[in-house]
């Protein structure tokens, strides 16, 4: 009995398979199946390597304003530099001296958005939590 015609299942190859042993062998060699299988994965991945690209975008640039002594400035001015608001982790509360707030925290920095000037303010650096 003749063994059927196989095609690697690696999309940039597509070589036909000439001898194998096992009839469930898809790929030609090693490195079609693992480059076939990398390539899947980053494309599963993307949304999250963009995030988390994103975060440290915005996380670089807060640290820039803070280290330069800057804790409250103008939302446009962030952007300028890079910071994009899309890319924000999620709200955590607080309450302070009787107000209760909306913050954010991105590695060791803690800041908040205030919607009537606009602006971003800087509360908390270094927090170790």
């Amino acid at each position: 009995m003749k063994k059927p015609i196989k095609f690697c299942k690696n999309p940039d190859c597509g070589d036909e398979i000439l001898e194998y042993k096992s009839s469930k062998r898809e790929y030609c060699s090693d490195y079609c199946r693992n480059h076939h299988g990398h390539k899947r994965r980053s494309e599963e991945n993307l949304v999250f390597k963009i995030q988390n690209k994103g975060f440290f975008e915005n996380y670089r640039v807060l640290k820039m304003f803070s280290n330069a002594g800057i804790m409250e400035e103008l939302l446009e001015k962030y952007e300028k530099f890079g910071f994009n608001p899309i890319y924000l982790p999620a709200k955590k509360l607080r309450e302070q001296d009787g107000e209760r707030f909306e913050y954010y925290q991105i590695k060791d920095i803690e800041f908040r958005f205030n919607l009537m000037n606009k602006t971003i303010i800087i509360i908390n650096q270094n927090v170790k939590k």
